[in-house]
């Protein structure tokens, strides 16, 4: 508040300066002229008395004129008495003494003298010899009225002589009060042509005083104001403030705290912007990459209808997903994984011009629009695939990181738009759904959106809500597929998951597992077949015929990958108390050669309780033997595509003598599936294969079903499984 008080004052200043500086020139014009007009009014009051003196001897002379008339036609006439006579005559007598002592005073007078001093004793004279005959004229009026008669004329003689003077002074007066009058007016436009010249000047002078006093403390306030306006429109995080910080550091006072104040005031603004900067940063760009996120991206589509609107061309959104990613997180670790997708992201940049957009749209997965294509849908095609070639050469230059090269590879979809697009989500949808469709035709490839793929997608979304529900509904149910010996009798199971939806009826497992295994609900799922597969072992274990029948359970990559998955098994064997011989584990080579050394700690630490392994679907993928033999396998399933035609495909033949060779060699069981005739069986009998399950012998049952299979089928006596240490010392 005092700040703010002397700087006003401050600023009043100059106009103080320059309203004091008026008044006193005011007040000084005013006072010259009021003394001027005091001397020319005394003057001329003077001059008017003088005038009005001779005025009053004409007067007062022209009164005893008419008295005398008076006194001669009475004496002429015999009407006046002698006393009236005396009384007039006295009366005459003493007011031309009185007039004579005023013509005394008056040619006395410095006015009259001035005027003309002749005029003056002339006038004298003759008033003398006026006032002579007149009073001789009174004295013998009484006596002889005609020789009064001719005293009055001789009187009158001087009278007109008298006024003649009288007229020539108040002649002389009236010339001398003109040019008196002449002199002060040119006196008095003299004295206000110098006033208003010093006002002027003076003006002038303050004008220029201000002026410098305004510069010299306005120049600051400049720079503050100026300092303002940088600080108000300015939306860079620095704002330079040079002559503020000179003004602190230099300037004390009220300035000088004005200057910290803006000091501080940009430093609030400067964090503020850091903030939203960095907010606007978090908002639309992915903190990784440093490129846009989806939200930028939505933004950038909505933009780019605008302009197809405009220009009626097409645009394109490219979503790409690199494929096998995850293994090389798994492997090398999430810190290598990210510095792999920041080079991605890079080499995608480069690959596109400067008007496309660029974003991670999380994880692995990257999104790019491509704008101002052109306007007929095969030409905008063709570009898109340019751009595509381009995408796909630069990454597949091997990436070395940490002397370990990686060799990239990406599934594309693409989706093209024009202004009639209804949804700004379509686009990425869309692109989504072509991406699966290149997934699913051998990944390292692209394909553009199709309608068909889209209502595939869509029907994908609702079948993995229904499932949802159906984990939480439990409408889940276990159906068993027989394993038989070389002599057909039923040794085992393998537990297969069936879906029994309320509208849609059974599901294919074909249509549900995948869609399980992509999310998280093949965690619960497993976790539920685990446990259903112990509790019927140990409904079996009290009834001699089934006691020694086993139970293959499949097991997902993710679900093996728990860290508690061993706890999981052990805690869903101490809970049925079945024999853990009578469990196996069926693992796909996939998942076994993912992360080789961690597989096998946990089978050993399984394998401990005594629970065995089997590998699904062997000869599918490309294992190697030195991994094989490490592996603490009990059995080789030879996957159904190999069985299938080996009675009349030589190569599927030479597959599966192969595939049962190997096992021999490492001691392991070999199970044949999808065994659909008595050929299939003797051949892999033949060759050395031993146990079967298929068609041939029955299709995956309900547990109420595959009860009366076991009632009616011949089952193996209830007897404990060797070991494989057991087989290979028997062997030895």
């Amino acid at each position: 508040m005092k700040a703010g008080r002397s700087l006003q004052i401050f600023l009043l200043l100059p106009l103080v300066l320059v309203l004091v500086a008026a008044l006193v020139v005011v007040y000084s014009a005013l006072t010259s002229v009021r003394q001027q007009f005091g001397l020319v009014s005394a003057e001329q009051n003077g001059d008017l008395h003088v005038i009005e003196e001779a005025a009053g001897f004409s007067r007062d002379i022209g009164l005893i004129q008419k008295r005398m008339s008076v006194a001669l036609e009475g004496t002429s006439a015999g009407s006046l008495t002698e006393l009236q006579l005396y009384r007039m005559h006295t009366a005459i007598v003493n007011d031309l003494d009185a007039l004579g002592q005023r013509v005394q005073h008056l040619a006395k007078s410095e006015l009259v003298l001035d005027v003309n001093h002749g005029s003056a004793k002339g006038l004298k004279q003759e008033f003398e010899s006026y006032r002579r005959f007149v009073v001789m004229s009174t004295d013998v009026i009484a006596v002889d009225p005609t020789v009064a008669k001719k005293l009055m004329d001789q009187a009158q003689q001087h009278f007109r002589e008298f006024a003649i003077f009288s007229s020539r002074i108040s002649a002389l007066l009236a010339e001398r009060s003109q040019k008196r009058n002449a002199v002060q007016t040119q006196s008095f436009a003299h004295v206000l042509d110098r006033v208003l010249w010093m006002g002027l000047v003076g003006l002038l002078l303050l004008f220029a005083l201000t002026l410098w006093v305004a510069r010299r403390s306005s120049r600051r306030m400049m720079d503050i104001a100026d300092a303002l306006s940088a600080l108000t429109h300015s939306e860079s995080k620095t704002i330079d403030l040079p002559q503020i910080e000179a003004m602190q550091r230099d300037v004390g006072g009220e300035l000088g705290r004005i200057a910290g104040t803006l000091l501080a005031f940009r430093s609030a603004l400067e964090r503020q912007h850091q903030a939203e900067e960095e907010a606007y940063q978090l908002a639309f760009y992915d903190s990784l990459t440093q490129l846009p996120n989806r939200r930028m991206l939505v933004e950038r589509i909505q933009r780019a209808l605008k302009g197809c609107a405009r220009h009626h061309e097409r645009a394109a959104v490219m979503l790409i997903d690199m494929d096998g990613f995850k293994r090389i997180n798994d492997a090398r670790g999430y810190a290598v994984g990210d510095q792999i997708l920041k080079e991605v992201g890079r080499r995608l940049s480069i690959s596109v011009s400067e008007n496309d957009t660029v974003a991670r749209l999380g994880g692995d997965k990257f999104g790019i629009l491509l704008v101002s294509l052109h306007a007929r849908s095969q030409k905008a095609a063709g570009k898109v695939e340019r751009v595509v070639s381009h995408i796909t050469a630069g990454l597949a230059a091997p990436l070395t990181m940490n002397e370990q090269d990686y060799f990239l590879t990406a599934s594309i979809g693409v989706a093209l738009f024009d202004e009639n697009l209804q949804s700004l989500d379509d686009p990425l949808r869309h692109a989504e759904a072509a991406m699966y469709q290149a997934k699913k035709d051998g990944r390292n490839t692209f394909r553009f959106y199709d309608p068909d793929i889209q209502a595939h997608l869509e029907a994908r979304v609702g079948l993995e809500t229904d499932l949802r529900q159906a984990v939480l509904r439990q409408e889940l149910r276990l159906f068993y597929q027989t394993q038989v010996d070389e002599q057909d009798r039923v040794c085992g199971v393998e537990a297969l998951v069936r879906w029994f939806h309320p509208e849609r009826g059974m599901v294919s497992p074909a249509q549900f597992i995948p869609l399980a295994e992509e999310s998280d609900l093949i965690l619960p799922i497993g976790h539920w077949v685990l446990k259903t597969a112990c509790r019927q072992l140990q409904t079996w274990a009290t009834d001699p015929q089934r006691a020694g029948l086993s139970i293959a359970v499949n097991v997902s990559a993710r679900q093996f990958r728990q860290r508690d998955f061993c706890q999981q098994v052990r805690a869903a064997l101490a809970e049925t108390g079945v024999q853990p011989q009578r469990l196996k584990l069926e693992l796909t080579e996939s998942l076994v050669l993912e992360d080789v050394e961690a597989t096998i700690a946990k089978m050993l630490e399984l394998r401990a309780q005594g629970v065995r392994f089997s590998m699904d679907d062997f000869g599918t993928g490309y294992s190697s033997l030195q991994y094989l033999k490490r592996l603490p396998l009990d059995q080789l399933k030879i996957e159904q595509s190999f069985v299938r035609d080996i009675t009349t495909d030589p190569d599927d033949a030479a597959i599966v003598q192969t595939i049962i060779a190997m096992g021999r060699a490492l001691r392991l069981e070999v199970i044949a599936e999808g065994v659909e005739t008595r050929e299939q069986q003797n051949f892999l009998r033949e060759q050395g294969c031993c146990a079967y399950q298929g068609y041939f012998f029955s299709k995956p049952l309900p547990l109420e079903q595959l009860e009366a299979v076991l009632s009616a089928s011949t089952v193996i006596e209830a007897t404990a499984p060797l070991s494989r240490v057991e087989q290979q010392n028997a062997l030895v």
